[in-house]
């Protein structure tokens, strides 16, 4: 993981996981590599297809935390009918920033 993260520098700010929902808990101890690493200099976060956070994972091991499966019919993060939800972690609070996402896209699309 160290020689990875340290190839690409400061060409990145955020290292993703995607899925990993059969092993939740080695998803939050990857995250926790990847801050170790960087000294909290990426966030990190997860696109999870769970309805909710899987039990006994603690959401400070993540800057983001994606819940939700995609649902064609519901649309993805920029549908206003989405399952899915986007939750900024401060402080190990789940903050839902789904809607300010949207907008934030709105905005920048003029």
């Amino acid at each position: 993981m160290n020689s990875l993260l340290s190839g690409y520098g400061n060409a990145i700010t955020c290292v993703c996981f995607m899925g990993g929902d059969a092993a939740p808990g080695d998803v939050a101890h990857w995250s926790a590599c990847v801050r170790a690493a960087t000294e909290g200099r990426l966030k990190t976060g997860w696109y999870s297809g769970r309805s909710e956070l899987a039990a006994g994972i603690d959401p400070r091991s993540f800057d983001y935390i994606k819940l939700g499966p995609y649902v064609a019919h519901l649309g993805g993060l920029d549908s206003a009918s989405t399952n899915q939800r986007l939750y900024r972690v401060t402080d190990g609070e789940m903050k839902d920033i789904t809607a300010e996402l949207r907008n934030r896209d709105r905005m920048l699309l003029g």
